[in-house]
């Protein structure tokens, strides 16, 4: 019986893991009544705050409530709002509400403990794969972005992604190639766009961070190619809880989050988003609405845009 009280008693948040909100690791500790302490250490600043246990729904959901942790340390969520715990697919995610029970932030277990890493390996998620210039009276050129490299007129391009604090900035530094005339060599900002990227060429002796860098008047608009992949198919495999999507207007996040659903056929009743997705060679038009079912990562993106597009 003691075992049997032991067992029911532990807290269901693994402390294996690292507790990723999309910018900086969480550790997560056991202690007492199942209640969790949620620990971070952030540019020299701690966080801290707690995940007080509230009830259990299945073995696979639990809920909890907010509350500041025992040091006068940042916390960065709510006093009081409700925190599920939820298992599904693979997943193991910390989901936030606010007091209207929309979800405001999700928090992932990883393997992974740095959040440099991950906060890299996010970002690139969103430019990964074929392009062409979109530029007028020039000929097309190819592009395409890997996780090493960028390929550019058939020249490959080692880079790095340039971060501040551990975050990333949205700059990346081209490195030259030996042999080559080095067309991209030098530091770039990266900013999306609705049908892919835009890279700004910067000057970076103007300022000592990248927010005061200047752009030098060079650029090239890249447009995804590839006719079965589409422009948000990011959405649909990777967890959006590092604000990839900050950088897009209103307009271009409804466009994101009805690209989920475009995915598995859904049929659209506004004649716009009827418009964009049927000139898109990926979309298959279902039969019915009635059978779509969305992934559990779809499922969480979309109420995450969401909350950042301000819709209900």
């Amino acid at each position: 019986m003691m075992l049997y009280a032991v067992i029911v008693a532990k807290a269901q948040i693994d402390e294996g893991l690292h507790w990723y909100n999309g910018q900086i690791t969480f550790t997560a500790r056991n202690i007492a009544n199942k209640n969790v302490l949620m620990e971070a250490m952030d540019e020299g600043e701690e966080h801290e705050f707690i995940l007080r246990y509230v009830k259990e729904v299945n073995q696979n959901h639990q809920v909890y409530r907010t509350d500041n942790g025992t040091h006068d340390y940042v916390n960065l969520y709510s006093v009081g709002s409700t925190m599920r715990h939820k298992k599904a697919e693979g997943l193991d995610v910390l989901c936030f509400y606010d007091d209207k029970d929309r979800l405001a932030a999700v928090i992932s277990g990883e393997k992974e403990w740095d959040a440099e890493k991950l906060n890299k390996s996010r970002w690139q998620s969103q430019f990964i794969g074929e392009y062409t210039t979109e530029e007028e009276n020039e000929v097309e050129q190819c592009f395409n972005w890997t996780w090493e490299s960028l390929s550019f007129n058939g020249i490959i391009y080692p880079y790095d992604i340039i971060t501040f604090n551990g975050r990333v900035t949205g700059y990346i530094t081209i490195k030259p190639v030996e042999g080559s005339t080095n067309e991209l060599e030098g530091t770039w900002e990266v900013v999306p766009t609705l049908r892919g990227f835009r890279l700004y060429a910067v000057n970076t002796e103007t300022g000592n961070t990248p927010w005061e860098w200047q752009r030098t008047g060079i650029e090239y608009d890249l447009v995804e190619s590839d006719p079965n992949v589409g422009r948000f198919f990011y959405a649909s495999t990777t967890l959006l809880n590092d604000h990839q999507f900050r950088f897009f207007d209103k307009s271009t996040l409804r466009i994101m989050r009805n690209a989920i659903l475009a995915r598995h056929g859904y049929r659209f009743q506004s004649k716009d988003l009827q418009e964009y997705f049927t000139n898109e060679p990926w979309y298959k038009p279902a039969a019915s609405n009635d059978g779509i079912r969305l992934s559990f990562i779809e499922q969480l993106n979309i109420e995450l845009i969401k909350q950042i597009e301000g819709t209900e």
